[in-house]
C-alpha cells in the first residue's frame, strides 16, 4: 500500500555549533528541526521516520502553518544520516530484472557487492586519486563512476514478500559511486574481494518515502572539463519502483537487513572512466544534484 503522498520534503543536515542540524524543506520553506520539541530534537531521521514525524508535519503545515523557526537556504552540506546510523551499504551489480534474469545455480554471491561506510563523502567533497604509479610492476588507477538510487531502510526485513518490500523504506538519496579500477577494468578491492575500494557520495538530502514518486524518475550525470560542459547522460525510468522492491525481497532472501542498511540501486546512468581535473555532476529528480571535483593526490617525495 502507498503513502499518502505529503508533498515536495527534503532533509539536509548541516554542521552547526552542537555538530549538526537538520533542515527541512517543505513545500519550498526551509525549517530548522534542531528547534523542534525535546522528542523531535535530535538528528537522528531513522527516529523521525519511525514517529511519522514527515507526515505529521506535512498535515499540521497544511492546516496552520508551523511554529517554527525558519532556516537559511542549506549551503555546506554533510551526509544526510550521521555515518554512525548507517548499517550495511550494499550494492546491487545490475538492475534486480537483469540479475533475475541472468540467475544461474549459486550465482547470487555475485548480485551484490559491500561500500564500506568509511568510504561515504558528503555533496562537494572532492574525490582523490592516488599518485601516479611510477614503480616498475604498479598499475596506474582510474576511477570509475556510477549513479545509484540509494534507498534507506526502516526496519528489519528478512524473507519478506515483493508486495512487503515498500514498507521497509525509511526514504531516497543519491548516490555518487566512484569506484577504483586498474586501467583492465577490475576493481581494486579491501574486504576480501566484496567492497570495492573508492568513495560513495550519498545526499544532498533525505526524502521520506511517502514525499518521492518512483513511478517515473528522471536520472542524469554529466562531465565538466575544464569548463567545457559535456553533454548529459540521462533517462527516464519507470521501472524503478519494480527494481526497487525486487532488490529489496532479493537481498532480505541473502542477509538480514536492518534500520539503516542502504541498498544501492543501479539507474543505468553513469560516466564511466572519470579522471583528474573533472567535475561530475550527478542527480535524481525529486531528490537533488551531486557535484565532485576528481583531484589526482600528490604525496611529498622522500630526499635521498
Amino acid at each position: 500500500m502507498s503513502p499518502t503522498p505529503i508533498g515536495r520534503t527534503r532533509v539536509f543536515r548541516v554542521p552547526s555549533a552542537a555538530g549538526s542540524n537538520l533542515v527541512l524543506e517543505f513545500d519550498g520553506r526551509n525549517y530548522d528541526l534542531s528547534q523542534g520539541s525535546d522528542r523531535e530534537r535530535h538528528g537522528d531521521l531513522l527516529q523521525l521516520v519511525e514517529r511519522g514525524f514527515f507526515e505529521r508535519f506535512a498535515e499540521h503545515e497544511k492546516s496552520a502553518p508551523a511554529r517554527r523557526r525558519p532556516a537559511p537556504p542549506p549551503s555546506e552540506l554533510l551526509t544526510p544520516l550521521e555515518p554512525r546510523h548507517i548499517g550495511k551499504i550494499l550494492a546491487l551489480r545490475l538492475p534486480p530484472r537483469e540479475l533475475f534474469e541472468q540467475q544461474a545455480a549459486g550465482a547470487e554471491r555475485e548480485w551484490f557487492s559491500n561500500r564500506s561506510p568509511a568510504s561515504l563523502a558528503a555533496s562537494a567533497a572532492t574525490i582523490h586519486l592516488p599518485e601516479l604509479a611510477e614503480t616498475a610492476g604498479e598499475e596506474p588507477t582510474v576511477l570509475r563512476h556510477q549513479c545509484f538510487l540509494a534507498v534507506v531502510l526502516a526496519r528489519r526485513a528478512r524473507r519478506i514478500a515483493l508486495v512487503d518490500a515498500a514498507q521497509c523504506i525509511a526514504g531516497y538519496m543519491v548516490a555518487s559511486d566512484f569506484t577504483r579500477c586498474s586501467l583492465d577494468g577490475r576493481s581494486r578491492s579491501n574486504w576480501f574481494g566484496q567492497s570495492p575500494a573508492g568513495t560513495l557520495v550519498v545526499g544532498p538530502a533525505f526524502v521520506p518515502r511517502a514525499a518521492f514518486e518512483l513511478a517515473d524518475v528522471g536520472v542524469g550525470a554529466r562531465r565538466i572539463r575544464a569548463a567545457q560542459i559535456e553533454p548529459a547522460h540521462t533517462r527516464r525510468s519507470a521501472e524503478l519502483a519494480a527494481d526497487v522492491a525486487l532488490g529489496i525481497a532479493a537481498l532480505s532472501r541473502l542477509a538480514i537487513l536492518h534500520a539503516g542498511d542502504v541498498v544501492l540501486i543501479p539507474t543505468g546512468v553513469g560516466l564511466g572512466t572519470v579522471e583528474s581535473g573533472v567535475e561530475v555532476r550527478c542527480w535524481i529528480d525529486g531528490i537533488g544534484e551531486l557535484a565532485n571535483s576528481v583531484q589526482r593526490r600528490r604525496l611529498l617525495r622522500k630526499q635521498a
